[in-house]
């Protein structure tokens, strides 16, 4: 599963956890009832959470981005060091 930030006109953003971009979207528009204006890659998932994604070997995975307005788009964090340092 990928981490996904969504924007939204009618609410505030959220990270969804999906297979790819579209899958993100359909996703949260079933939770949330609105369609997103925008979908961008994260590096890890973020809070505030649409869903959460668990793993059936790995459990769920901890939100580690910090900054998703900052990180979306990215594929990986752009910090040289721990967001939790």
């Amino acid at each position: 599963m990928k981490s996904f930030w969504l924007k939204f006109n009618e609410r505030g953003p959220g990270c969804v956890e999906a297979k790819d971009e579209q899958a993100a979207a359909a996703i949260a528009k079933e939770i949330t009832g609105f369609d997103a204006s925008s979908v961008q890659d994260l590096p890890y998932p973020a809070n505030p959470r649409i869903n959460k994604h668990i793993d059936p070997k790995y459990g769920e995975c901890p939100s580690f981005c910090f900054a998703p307005n900052q990180c979306a788009g990215r594929t990986s964090c752009p910090q040289r060091y721990s967001c939790t340092e």
